[in-house]
């Protein structure tokens, strides 16, 4: 990652941090005062994406350092790990939301003449955080086809997932409206429903950020194709790829013609080694071993 390029995301969780701030406040500040339970549990949820953005902007800084004495492949893990967190948090948040809402349910079956119906104002102030979350998917959708950055795809995820949450909270309270207050409830539930399967997701691409997962069958392929096409490889005895967040390590074993000089059988590893990292970005490193070929 250039320092451009870390300058850039690191701006873009700004903005994600101020909004979050922004959303949490209006949104459980009215839904409290507004008695409007789906509009508190989407609060608590960008309450959650402030400590994301946190979480986030401190291991980028990590993350993007060089690679030191420790860590000679690189801090990028680290991302990875964040990532995994990240899921973990939304999970619980799903956990607590879902739990409040049921009790709720329950509570109003019991005594429906106890429960105050939502002020109008909280209708308003979700159709505000509807148009919020819209304009921030847009931005992060951008930024992420731009950097191809696992966090920021992370936010592009979280801010897409919100606008089906916050949408249904703006139905919701519509429905409230007309006395079907049980909805609001059920809303909430539905919520946290959207969060954990968001957390889910995510943690399903965390785990393969850390344990080492191979490419796609397609993209190996073309990676072998590629070197099988190359003068003086005969055969490729071995070939392992490994994610490394976004990237590749790549490790092949290649055979060559057995009476070929010990030079010439390392200018064709060399050659391996240089265009199959030029010629696929994604290629961090092409580690070639020679082979004698009869």
């Amino acid at each position: 990652m250039t320092k451009q390029s870390r300058k850039k995301i690191l701006s873009a969780i700004y903005i994600g941090l101020i909004a979050n701030i922004f959303l949490t406040l209006i949104k459980i500040g009215f839904g409290l005062w507004g008695n409007a339970q789906s509009l508190v549990s989407d609060g608590i949820n960008s309450f959650s994406d402030i400590f994301m953005s946190l979480m986030i902007f401190f291991v980028l800084k990590v993350a993007t350092k060089k690679p030191d004495h420790n860590h000679p492949y690189g801090h990028q893990k680290f991302e990875g790990l964040a990532y995994f967190t990240i899921g973990i948090i939304f999970s619980f948040t799903a956990i607590f939301i879902g739990y409040r809402a049921v009790a709720s349910i329950i509570e109003y079956s019991i005594n429906q003449s106890a429960v105050l119906k939502p002020d109008i104002i909280t209708l308003y102030i979700s159709i505000l955080s509807l148009g919020v979350k819209i304009g921030l998917t847009i931005f992060y959708f951008k930024l992420n086809k731009l950097y191809k950055n696992p966090t920021i795809k992370a936010e592009y995820k979280n801010h897409f997932f919100d606008i089906w949450s916050t949408s249904l909270t703006v139905i919701v309270l519509v429905l409230a409206q007309y006395n079907l207050i049980i909805f609001d409830y059920i809303g909430s539930l539905i919520i946290s429903f959207f969060i954990l399967r968001l957390s889910i997701s995510i943690l399903k691409e965390a785990a393969t950020f850390l344990v080492d997962q191979a490419p796609d069958n397609s993209e190996l392929k073309h990676i072998r194709d590629y070197i099988s096409s190359v003068d003086g490889v005969v055969t490729i005895d071995d070939l392992k790829a490994r994610m490394h967040m976004t990237e590749l390590y790549v490790d092949v074993e290649i055979g060559v013609k057995e009476n070929l000089s010990l030079k010439e059988a390392h200018e064709i590893a060399e050659y391996v080694h240089e265009h199959v990292e030029h010629k696929f970005e994604e290629v961090i490193h092409c580690m070639v071993h020679v082979n004698p070929h009869k």
